[in-house]
C-alpha cells in the first residue's frame, strides 16, 4: 500500500522549505501517486494566489530585459572579442584547398580511381555469369510454356 504525504508537506515543497533528499523523495513519489499529485497541484494553486499580481506587464518585462542586458555588459570584458586568424572559417577553407591541390598534384586521386576501376573489373565477370543464368532460366521457361501450348491444341 502506498503512503500519501500531507498537504502541509506539499506546501513546504512548493515553498522550497525542504532538504534536497526530501525533495527528491517527494518528486519520485509524484510519478506514481495521483492523490499526492492532486495535493501538490492544490498547493501550487494556493501559492500562486499569494503572489503579487503584475499590473503593468510591459514595464515588468522591460525591467527584466534591462537586467539581462546589464548582466551581459558585465560579462563582456571577460570575453575576447577578436578571434585569432587560425580560428576563422576562411583559414580552414584555405587549408582544405591547399591540401586538395597537393593531393591532385601528387596523383593520389588518380591512384584511387585506378584502384576502384580494378575492383569494378573484378566484379564484372560475376555480373556476366548471373546474366547467363537469367537468360538460361528465361529460355527454359519459354520452352516449358511452348510445350504447354502444344498440349492444349
Amino acid at each position: 500500500m502506498t503512503t500519501h504525504y500531507s498537504y502541509e508537506l506539499w506546501l513546504k515543497y512548493v515553498n522550497n522549505d525542504l532538504k534536497e533528499t526530501d525533495r527528491t523523495l517527494l518528486e519520485d513519489h509524484l510519478y506514481t501517486c495521483d492523490h499526492c499529485l492532486e495535493l501538490y497541484m492544490n498547493a501550487v494553486d494556493e501559492q500562486e494566489e499569494m503572489l503579487p499580481s503584475i499590473f503593468d506587464e510591459t514595464t515588468f518585462m522591460d525591467g527584466i530585459m534591462k537586467g539581462i542586458a546589464a548582466e551581459r555588459v558585465e560579462e563582456a570584458p571577460n570575453v575576447q572579442s577578436k578571434r585569432a586568424f587560425y580560428q576563422s572559417s576562411i583559414f580552414h577553407y584555405a587549408i582544405a584547398a591547399c591540401v586538395t591541390l597537393v593531393l591532385m598534384n601528387t596523383g593520389v586521386f588518380q591512384t584511387i580511381i585506378k584502384h576502384t576501376e580494378t575492383i569494378q573489373k573484378a566484379e564484372f565477370p560475376q555480373e556476366k555469369s548471373s546474366e547467363g543464368l537469367v537468360n538460361k532460366t528465361f529460355a527454359w521457361i519459354d520452352t516449358w510454356d511452348g510445350s504447354k501450348k502444344e498440349e492444349g491444341k
